[in-house]
């Protein structure tokens, strides 16, 4: 019982350290960012902050896990109502691109250190690549068992377009898109997906 008790006040401290240092990643940017910072923010010593973490590469990791537990639960409490399959992957695609501000360090990151660090900040968005694909291919699979989508290899269709939403993500956080022109294209990419490009005859 002590040992659960201890535990939890770890998984606390922890916590707190992570959310402090969210705000402060956010307020001054990852390269600017010192542990002193976060140490401050946290009103703990350096010495916690590295019992936690090893490095400030290893803190903005857990901040970006964190902020896409948040993301991905707003996704999920807009498409889970949906029972149309085909209605439900057009509003997943939408809410995520327009949720991406949500995330304000994985957004920022992308924004003000993408030449710098484009395999750090890639690193962290393929940690999250495997979950985004299953849970994409699982409203495919629901899509094809409706009789709705015709589709001969869902894990492979489902990898594309996840592969296709991360490289949207980048034109779309350097342009600053309005929340219109973002649906007018995500339309246009779910008119390809879903139609094609060859004229019906």
């Amino acid at each position: 019982m002590e040992s659960s008790q201890l535990n939890v006040g770890k998984d606390e401290v922890r916590e707190q350290v992570v959310q402090s240092a969210r705000q402060v990643f956010a307020r001054y940017g990852y390269k600017k960012t010192a542990l002193d910072d976060i140490a401050r923010e946290a009103r703990k010593g350096k010495s916690t902050i590295y019992y936690y973490f090893k490095s400030k590469d290893e803190i903005f990791k857990a901040v970006i896990d964190a902020e896409a537990e948040i993301r991905n639960k707003a996704i999920e409490d807009q498409i889970s109502p949906i029972l149309d399959p085909m209605q439900k992957l057009r509003t997943y695609i939408y809410v995520r691109m327009v949720t991406l501000k949500m995330v304000a360090n994985y957004y920022e990151a992308i924004k003000n250190d993408l030449l710098d660090n484009l395999y750090f900040v890639n690193s962290f968005r393929n940690d999250h690549f495997e979950e985004e694909v299953k849970q994409v291919k699982n409203m495919l699979s629901d899509g094809i068992e409706k009789e709705i989508f015709t589709i001969q290899n869902p894990e492979l269709t489902s990898k594309t377009i996840v592969t296709l939403l991360h490289g949207f993500e980048v034109p779309q956080i350097l342009k600053n898109l309005s929340d219109e022109e973002l649906q007018k294209s995500v339309d246009e990419m779910l008119n390809i997906l879903f139609f094609g490009i060859v004229t019906k005859k």
